[in-house]
């Protein structure tokens, strides 16, 4: 049995409004200005903020929304209309009729920032915001640009290099609801336990949802 979880890309326009299904979503706004109108009525996500949303809603502004959703079923059940808005989907192992720790944050490199070897304690999307990295994830080494996104599962050895001045990425990970409030990091080795990280999380939220049924 899986979960989806998918990056999708919206950019609208003065005027034009999106309508979304309910699904738990972390909804991050890359640029301009947004409001999102559901059962609790309205809000306005400004710029770089990044929001739990799970309802059906209406999206409207002048901006652009990278939303990470998480979903029943598999990528193989994309819509085409959704598939012309995803930036990168993955299958998760778990049960859609399991509670899952949905959490989003945003990762900042320090300058020549480089992290320890380590894994997480369960899957995520990532996304660069701005920068450049460089990235060891398993055997494969990876250049990312702004705007790439790229899939970890947590079980795979990771290091992380900052090529510019500044870099960061978000990120929105679904973990099991155990591991609400606790860390999800995990040096490779005690070597790597003691280097220090090269970057600074901020949590956006961190909270347990449950699933529609497809």
């Amino acid at each position: 049995m899986t979960i989806r979880l998918a990056l999708l890309e919206d950019a609208l326009v003065p005027g034009a409004r999106l309508s979304w299904r309910p699904a738990p979503r972390a909804l991050y706004v890359r640029r301009g200005e947004l409001r999102v109108t559901g059962a609790a009525g309205h809000k306005v996500l400004p710029a770089e903020s990044c929001t739990l949303l799970e309802g059906a809603l209406e999206l409207e502004g002048d901006g652009e929304a990278w939303t990470f959703e998480l979903s029943a079923g598999s990528v193989d059940d994309l819509s085409l209309a959704d598939k012309a808005r995803t930036i990168l989907a993955h299958d998760i192992d778990r049960d859609p009729g399991e509670p899952v720790l949905l959490r989003a944050d945003r990762v900042e490199f320090e300058p020549s920032g480089v992290t320890p070897r380590h894994g997480h304690r369960g899957p995520g999307i990532r996304r660069l915001v701005h920068g450049r990295l460089a990235a060891e994830i398993g055997r494969e080494v990876r250049r990312i640009e702004p705007g790439t996104a790229w899939f970890e599962t947590g079980a795979d050895p990771v290091v992380g290099r900052n090529l510019a001045p500044s870099s960061a990425f978000v990120r929105a990970m679904a973990l099991s609801p155990e591991l609400k409030g606790k860390p999800t990091f995990i040096p490779w080795s005690p070597e790597e336990a003691a280097k220090p990280r090269g970057t600074k999380p901020r949590q956006f939220f961190d909270e347990v949802v449950r699933l529609p049924a497809s």
